[in-house]
């Protein structure tokens, strides 16, 4: 693309960058004599709109702001359909690339955010918030050996309140939101001094970022209810006690908690650097330790010359609120009490790290915020001895990641307390005798990529009132249930596997509710989803196979749907329901079930949509007495048995159905049974269409049916009358 000379009164000197909006040149002022950076976007492109608005937003807000560390914009207009925007031009480089490169020493870096804050300060001031304060849009020059920061890119500003952008619509970037911003939509003053905390992260970490996640939607939960990440040990070496507790304060979720103003946040950060420079110069003679000496030290658990304390329970007594405990590897037989925001990790391999107790939980966490990290826990038995969890939570907040959580006997995590929310990250709970996580009322679970195995009664057990959501988390090898939803529960799993849990893979009590997308349930004694009276279980694209007695089984007024599943392979029936229970299946496969593919019992109703029962060992569907079935747009075919069978008292309603390549008859209709066909299809089959009991009712035909196979009756004597072809009626 050839350079073009002008662009309103400014000569264009070069082309400075490229992106997928625009163009960013060097241009001239010829009247002034000054050099200007233009930003460019063409009106006709499909970002025409937004960068318009972009444009006005950023000359508006930044013609209210004349202050050293912000970018001067100087004009905005348009110039044969291209849009652009002339500003001051700065020869340097943004803080982005200087934090990754690590170009600036780390006093360097602070001093830059403090200009930030000030320049931040100064726009709050005038009623603009800026809305997307990163290291990208601040950019760093040199004036000799000193650094200046220049805020630029005031496009998604906030003015005034303006109505430049709608409220309850989130602008900016993602990693840098504040809790409430992501809450509200409503931006604050507050919500860019949160932006400077998670920079100054960055700025002690070389780049990692506090808030954390695979996807955008993790990293905004992490935001919303998660603490920032621990620093590592090797991050605070040279770090003052008063930086960190500035980063806290600046990224604590509660706006009221942080600083009252960006100005604030300036002052606190010079003088964190002041204490770090002081702390920094050698003492000039041995002194006794003090009392916040003592406090203020590394607290690291162990033997050894790196060590400062020989048990978990000493580091605990001397940590200050938010205090970060390593533990170096080795066994440590104590049962604890946390009652303290503090990060406890283990520096090395988690199996080498092992937390052992024998009478009591390993921990018992009353803490409103605590992190365990890269631990073992593991509970002994002791004959005579009341059986207790590994973890006992009774309040608060815990995360826990990277840990193994082993019991002889008893549980393994037990959360209880209204409110009290447990995260658990790559975690590993084996070998307990009973409910391996259990959750009380009110009380929440986050599982993420984990492991529950060896459980003797249930993998979790969600009590009434709780919440628990898994995600690509495995449950196997169990002697009792995978999973049990109780009365009240809600049970929400994506990507999860259950798997060899003897009892049943998931069961869902009364009136409780599981949620299961994408998830595999695989080998049970009875089946891989049970549900109870007015219990609620909603499958989509899962897999579910190798169930003794039953793929899903609704029961006593349970109310199941399945969408885009796979149920086969199954010792026992595909779908089940029974006692006034509810099945709806739409767009699903059954297959390869030793029993029926589906069996509606005694007053249970099934509906099934453009789905396939093929290829079982016997009967596709069957309503027995009092049974309801209505499928439509469904195929039935290769089946060794019938393809539908409809007992005494039993009803079926088949509409644009396929009934082909059945091993025996199409379909099956006993006396006092109803059988309906709209426009359906039967051929193929090798024994005969449709074959009536001797006393049973001719089939209900409406539309145009297709029956190409023979109708019979069963005679007096054992055999088959063909019969002549029904009329429709």
């Amino acid at each position: 693309m050839s350079l073009p000379t002008r662009i309103g009164k400014f000569e264009i000197v070069k082309r400075l960058g490229k992106g997928t909006m625009g163009e960013v040149f060097l241009g001239r002022d010829t009247v002034l004599g000054r050099e200007v950076a233009i930003k460019t976007i063409l009106a006709g492109s499909s970002f025409g709109d937004e960068a318009k608005a972009r444009f006005e937003r950023e000359a508006k807000s930044t013609a209210l702001l004349n202050h050293p560390n912000i970018v001067t914009v100087y004009e905005f207009g348009e110039e044969e359909g291209m849009y652009y925007l002339a500003m001051e031009y700065l020869a340097g480089e943004d803080l982005c690339s200087l934090i990754k490169n690590q170009s600036l020493s780390r006093a360097e870096s602070l001093e830059v955010l403090a200009q930030a804050c000030e320049g931040l300060a100064f726009a709050h001031e005038h009623g603009v918030i800026h809305r997307d304060v990163k290291p990208a849009n601040i950019l760093v020059t040199r004036r000799g050996k000193k650094v200046m920061a220049k805020l630029m890119d005031f496009g998604v500003a906030l003015v005034n309140q303006s109505t430049l952008t709608q409220q309850g619509i989130w602008m900016g970037t993602a990693s840098y939101m504040a809790p409430e911003y992501l809450d509200t939509g409503k931006a604050t003053p507050s919500s860019d001094i949160f932006a400077v905390g998670v920079m100054l992260y960055e700025v002690i970490t070389n780049g990692r970022m506090p808030f954390a996640g695979e996807t955008t939607t993790m990293v905004l939960n992490a935001i919303l209810r998660k603490p920032p990440q621990p620093f590592l040990p090797e991050e605070m070496q040279e770090v003052s006690p008063r930086l960190l507790d500035v980063v806290r304060k600046s990224l604590a979720k509660d706006p009221e908690d942080r600083y009252a103003s960006a100005d604030a946040l300036a002052a606190a950060i010079r003088e964190s650097l002041t204490n770090a420079a002081i702390a920094e110069e050698p003492a000039p003679k041995p002194i006794q330790p003090t009392k916040r000496d003592l406090f203020d030290r590394p607290l690291i658990v162990g033997k050894g010359p790196k060590a400062t304390c020989l048990s978990l329970r000493a580091a605990l007594r001397q940590a200050a609120p938010g205090a970060h405990i390593t533990v170096l590897p080795g066994v440590y037989r104590e049962s604890l009490i946390v009652e303290k925001d503090v990060v406890i990790s283990g520096e090395g391999d988690p199996s080498e790290i092992i937390l052992e107790a024998s009478q009591g939980p390993c921990l018992t966490l009353k803490s409103p915020n605590a992190q365990l990290q890269g631990l073992t826990l593991r509970r002994t038995h002791q004959e005579g001895k009341e059986e207790e969890p590994v973890l006992s939570m009774q309040s608060g907040r815990v995360t826990m990641e990277d840990c193994t959580l082993a019991a002889l006997k008893g549980g393994a995590v037990v959360v209880s307390g209204s409110g009290s929310q447990a995260v658990l990250e790559r975690c590993r709970l084996q070998g307990t005798q009973m409910v391996s996580i259990e959750l009380s009322a009110g009380a929440s679970l986050q599982l993420n990529h984990s492991l529950v195995e060896g459980h003797a009664r249930k993998g979790l057990r969600v009590g009434q009132g709780a919440t628990a959501t898994l995600v690509q988390t495995i449950f196997k090898d169990g002697d009792g249930i995978g999973i049990g939803v109780e009365q009240g529960g809600l049970a929400q799993l994506e990507d999860c596997t259950i798997q060899n849990c003897r009892a049943g893979g998931l069961v869902v009590q009364t009136e409780g509710r599981a949620n299961l997308q994408r998830c595999r349930l695989e080998t049970s004694k009875y089946a891989g989803i049970l549900a109870f009276e007015k219990g609620q279980a909603n499958l989509e694209e899962c897999d579910i196979q190798g169930h003794e007695a039953s793929g899903v089984h609704g029961a006593e007024g349970a109310i199941i749907s399945l969408r885009q599943c796979h149920v086969h392979h199954n010792p026992g029936f595909g779908i089940s329901v029974m006692d006034q229970g509810l099945c709806t299946v739409e767009g699903c496969e059954i297959d390869d079930n030793l029993q029926p593919g589906i069996i509606v019992n005694q007053g249970g109703t099934v509906q099934v949509k453009n789905s396939k029962l093929h290829d079982g060992q016997s009967l596709g569907v069957v309503c027995m007495a009092m049974g309801r079935g209505v499928l439509e747009g469904c195929e039935i075919y290769g089946n060794a048995r019938s393809g539908a069978k409809v007992e005494r008292g039993g009803s079926l309603l088949l509409v644009r159905c396929i009934l082909r390549d059945g091993r025996d008859t199409g379909m099956l209709l006993f006396e006092d049974a109803e059988l309906t066909l709209e426009e359906c299809v039967v051929h193929r089959n090798a024994r005969g269409g449709i074959l009536l009991a001797k006393d049973a009712s001719d089939p209900i035909l409406r539309g145009g049916n297709q029956i190409d196979d023979d109708l019979l009756r069963a005679n007096p004597q054992g055999g088959f009358t063909k019969l002549t072809p029904i009329k429709r009626r």
